[in-house]
């Protein structure tokens, strides 16, 4: 009888458990196949106008049509669900009833994430949309993970606004071309930003870059393990940063244009300014100009892989100048020896798109500013940027893993996510502690988990089971000050509720999370 009513007690703790996880963490409203998306979610408010949901769920397989605009002044999530076999849910946009389409779809004036959708840039007129999202104002957070981008004439995404972050993780986005001076993944002009993420991304058939500045700068810059095919101008002008990786990329056809001799001369003359033209990845050293004073700089560019076809610069008229990649001085010194640990080399990816990059380059050769868009091929698509396990780039990452996106290879990917290199440290110096929630949540196998420490210590990362029994040390040491993310991997264990916590000499916070498998 004893063993009777442990058992009852037991089972109801786990229901109340798990409806408390059901009502707090994972309430969200599912938006069914052929939902108009921006009506919807903008029209999901009581009769006194106050947000009934900010979570929203699309099927993947589905369909979802977008007129309009979302302005969230809210946090807003809108992710797949489903059968994890189909295809992500596309989002087609649809002019109204002028026949025009917003310049922007999203406008965050809180966070924005999305995660797991495809989103055509090509309306349902078979017009090209021109932007995708642009920031509504300061201290905005925008992420994108898991997400297929699509034939965005112009600009995915605008940061015009000071102190946003923008994270970008586990994406596709290619055919992002329009003049050789459109064309970007992040345009960010003269903004001072706060965090820029990128990590195990492939962007192919690129007009002008991955990232666009004309100053400003941003407190910390990561891009690690992304492929880069077919960028025809600069891929990343990062500005002025305190704190800058870029490690561990596949950079292959990127600034095939060169440059003209107008700009050879300005760097003869040490002139770092703003040039388009300028087929370089452009940083800029700390000044007393610059938002960052006091601040000590410091790159990583440890192993990339930097190729160009032989061809094309055999093809240069003696009037254009090739790529460079670091070029002035002081980045090499920063740089120092870690150039040694580039690649350069064609990897030859299994199925990649063609891009007729002699037509182009000479378009731009002739008047400077092509308005065409002569060379970029999508016939064939959808494309395999996996390559040969032979080629030098498939051991040359840190940790001897592949150059480039790792979702092209899962079985080197699930090693990298329980590899505690994964461990990462943004520049950004916190205020308080804090736990944020895991994501995703549910999850099943693999979760991340996100934490702020304000000061150097000793902390712990554990996960303990509902009967308080520990299953994990996820960390165990020495941490700097700083935002933290730790990956747990509970392909071992059966679904339930588990609990996570954060501890050291001035912190002790315990969350909650479900894996359902």
């Amino acid at each position: 009888m004893r063993i009777s009513i442990t058992k009852s007690i037991m089972c109801f703790l786990v229901l109340a458990i798990l409806s408390s996880i059901s009502s707090t963490v994972i309430a969200q409203k599912a938006l069914p196949t052929g939902t108009k998306l921006v009506a919807a979610i903008n029209g999901d408010t009581t009769s006194a106008g106050v947000r009934i949901n900010k979570s929203y769920t699309l099927e993947r397989g589905g369909i979802y049509f977008v007129t309009g605009q979302i302005a969230n002044n809210y946090d807003l999530k809108i992710s797949a669900t489903g059968n994890t076999t189909l295809d992500r849910p596309k989002l087609i946009i649809v002019p109204d009833a002028s026949g025009n389409t917003a310049d922007y779809i999203f406008k965050p004036y809180k966070s924005l994430k999305l995660d797991g959708l495809y989103i055509s840039g090509v309306n349902s007129s078979r017009n090209q949309q021109g932007n995708l999202i642009q920031t509504g104002t300061t201290n905005v957070k925008i992420t994108l993970n898991n997400c297929e981008i699509d034939s965005v004439k112009n600009r995915i995404i605008v940061a015009d606004q000071n102190f946003c972050s923008v994270f970008i993780t586990d994406s596709y986005m290619h055919n992002t071309a329009n003049s050789s001076h459109g064309g970007r993944i992040i345009d960010a002009r003269e903004t001072i930003m706060d965090t820029i993420v990128m990590v195990n991304n492939t962007f192919y058939n690129v007009m002008h870059n991955i990232l666009g500045r004309f100053s400003g700068g941003q407190k910390y810059f990561k891009f690690d393990h992304n492929t880069v095919y077919n960028l025809m101008r600069t891929p990343l002008r990062i500005d002025v940063c305190p704190d800058i990786v870029m490690t561990n990329n596949l950079f292959l056809q990127t600034g095939f244009v060169g440059y003209i001799p107008e700009w050879e001369k300005q760097f003869q003359l040490g002139d770092m300014g703003d040039r388009d033209e300028w087929t370089r990845i452009e940083i800029w050293p700390l000044d007393s100009l610059n938002a960052f004073k006091g601040m000590t700089q410091k790159i990583n560019c440890k192993n990339n892989n930097f190729w160009i076809d032989p061809a094309i610069e055999t093809a240069f008229p003696d009037t254009i100048y090739k790529y460079r990649t670091l070029d002035f001085a002081f980045e090499k010194k920063m740089v120092g020896a870690d150039t040694l640990t580039w690649v350069s080399e064609n990897v030859s990816f299994v199925k990649a798109p063609s891009c007729k990059y002699l037509e182009m380059a000479k378009e731009c050769w002739k008047d400077g500013s092509p308005q065409t868009n002569p060379g970029f091929d999508n016939t064939g698509y959808p494309f395999n940027f996996s390559y040969s396990t032979t080629s030098k780039s498939y051991t040359a990452a840190t940790g001897g893993f592949p150059l480039g996106d790792l979702n092209w290879f899962p079985e080197q990917k699930a090693k990298w996510l329980t590899s505690s290199d994964v461990i990462e440290t943004d520049a950004v110096i916190p205020v308080k502690y804090s736990l944020e929630q895991n994501y995703p949540n549910p999850f099943n196998p693999t979760t991340s988990i996100r934490f702020e420490i304000p000061t150097h210590g000793n902390y712990t990362v554990k996960v303990a089971n509902i009967l308080g029994q520990e299953v994990a040390t996820l960390i165990n040491g020495k941490l700097n000050a700083g935002v933290h993310h730790v990956t747990f991997n509970a392909a071992n264990l059966s679904s339930g509720v588990y609990f996570y916590s954060l501890t050291g000499d001035k912190v002790n916070i315990t969350k909650k999370m479900l894996l359902m498998k």
